[in-house]
């Protein structure tokens, strides 16, 4: 599996209600602590950011799915949406050279007596990006989690699936359209820890809370295959920079974090659940606070790789 060319930027998205202005920080192109801004506008109808693939943004609010590019400016309704959606998904598929949503809809299906409900049974649509049909995929078994919406690697969308035993692993082929369970080695107790899924170095990545309320970081080094899992990674919990002079006052001592990206580098970003940005270095083991010239609030953020692609 090859690596990503470039380093990515992140995409920020303003807070309500003015959900169509965004930022993007390039992290690897300034050397200096302060990261600089750059704010540009898209119209999306007040969309919340999804996803970002292969250059292209895919947003969606209440009716429907919107798909722009931010470097061109060009955007595009997509499709409307049904009124059970729950999960939108979007990638590239490397292959076929198509970019595809997914529109997962959840609709509950009644048992033989009316007066119980079924969990949830997903249905799944699917559109490609040039063609005018929407197609269906039918019913799968799986309870997506939209916890981090969604991880794209080796050609795949990646979502957590919350099973009655135990929480999977699911990816969907952007080629063949298919569903499957990515295998996950014996060593992992994920059951009983607060997980998401993360890609690094263009990697499948597993990243677990825990117990000093930082990352067990576990990198899937050969696709697809259970015994190459390994944690490679293990964050110690860190305590926000605007904290520190507080810290006799504050019910906590350190705060948790899940990872957004890595870099060439070798530095990862972690995002602190104040919505707190901070680098951390592998190799020694340190923290650096970002700076950003300007204030930087923001409701949604992606990890982008740009692109002049046209729509």
């Amino acid at each position: 599996m090859s690596e990503p060319e470039n380093d990515p930027c992140i995409i920020f998205q303003s807070p309500p209600p003015i959900l169509d202005h965004y930022y993007f920080v390039d992290f690897a192109a300034y050397s200096e602590r302060y990261k600089r801004l750059k704010s540009f506008w898209v119209s999306t109808m007040h969309g919340k950011l999804v996803a970002s693939s292969n250059g292209l943004l895919c947003f969606c609010n209440s009716s429907a799915i919107h798909i722009c590019n931010p470097l061109t400016g060009d955007s595009v309704e997509l499709l409307k949406l049904a009124a059970e959606s729950g999960v939108v998904g979007f990638g590239f598929s490397p292959t076929t050279k198509e970019y595809k949503v997914l529109d997962i809809i959840y609709q509950r299906k009644r048992l033989r007596s009316d007066s119980h409900l079924a969990p949830f049974q997903p249905k799944v649509r699917i559109f490609t990006l040039g063609d005018s049909q929407l197609r269906s995929l039918g019913m799968v078994p799986y309870q997506f989690i939209e916890r981090q919406s969604q991880v794209a690697v080796n050609g795949r969308l990646h979502w957590i699936s919350q099973d009655l035993v135990k929480d999977r692993i699911i990816s969907f082929d952007l080629t063949t359209e298919q569903f499957q369970a990515v295998p996950l080695t014996d060593r992992m107790t994920l059951d009983r820890q607060f997980f998401e899924l993360v890609a690094l170095r263009g990697h499948l990545c597993v990243a677990a809370s825990n117990a000093s309320c930082g990352l067990d970081i576990w990198v899937m080094n050969e696709y697809n295959v259970k015994e190459s899992w390994v944690k490679e990674f293990i964050i110690g919990g860190y305590l926000p920079k605007e904290l520190r002079s507080t810290n006799g006052r504050i019910p906590f001592l350190k705060s948790d974090f899940s990872a957004v990206c890595s870099f060439k580098g070798g530095k990862i970003l972690l995002k602190l659940w104040r919505k707190d940005l901070v680098l951390y270095d592998p190799v020694h083991k340190k923290f650096e606070d970002p700076m950003f010239e300007g204030a930087l609030q923001w409701h949604e953020m992606v990890v982008h790789v740009g692109s002049l692609v046209s729509i």
